[in-house]
């Protein structure tokens, strides 16, 4: 059974999302903002690298990875919070997770973009390396930001669903990316 199947059937046994969420609940999206770091990092070392482009080898990774991010790991992010929140009845639930799925849009747009910039690197056109190093830094600055959001947001909204554990796995990362900011 897949983390999404895992949290689906969980989420069957509770109707309107009113089960417990424990930290095994939370792993799959977690997972998803790991990877999505990952590649922050990577694009931020390349952005870091500028006007030094990178080879086409790392080009092909990080067009590679930013198709995975916009085409596959923002839907499943999308999954997952609608398994564990599905419709909010109060006002500040709904446009909390307005807002998350905004800025799922945004980033998919975004990583989209890049893409675009990114492919013609090799060819006999290069991308002017200021607009390059901005178009990064607006990614993976947004992208972190929109995961510390999302984090804070499933605390806010789980609040007395979350188990121990779950609520110091996202205490955790939350105190982990302000370290970072």
């Amino acid at each position: 059974m897949t983390d999404i199947q895992h949290l689906f059937e969980r989420t069957r046994r509770f109707p309107r999302g009113w089960h417990v969420i424990d930290e095994i609940d939370l792993v799959p999206l977690v997972r998803e903002h790991v990877r999505a770091e990952r590649l922050c990092a990577r694009l931020e070392r390349c952005a870091d690298a500028l006007p030094e482009l990178p080879d086409a080898d790392e080009v092909a990774e990080l067009a590679e990875e930013l198709a995975a991010h916009a085409l596959q790991q923002t839907p499943r992010e999308a999954e997952l919070l609608e398994a564990m929140f599905g419709v909010q009845a109060d006002p500040l639930g709904e446009a909390l997770l307005a807002h998350i799925r905004a800025r799922h849009v945004t980033s998919a747009v975004q990583a989209q973009d890049l893409l675009a910039a990114l492919r013609p690197l090799g060819a006999d056109r290069q991308p002017c390396a200021a607009t390059l190093g901005y178009m990064l830094r607006c990614f993976f600055d947004g992208c972190r930001s929109a995961i510390a959001f999302e984090e804070l947001a499933i605390r806010t909204l789980a609040d007395r669903r979350l188990t121990p554990g779950a609520r110091m796995l996202l205490d955790s990362r939350l105190q982990a990316s302000c370290r970072a900011a």
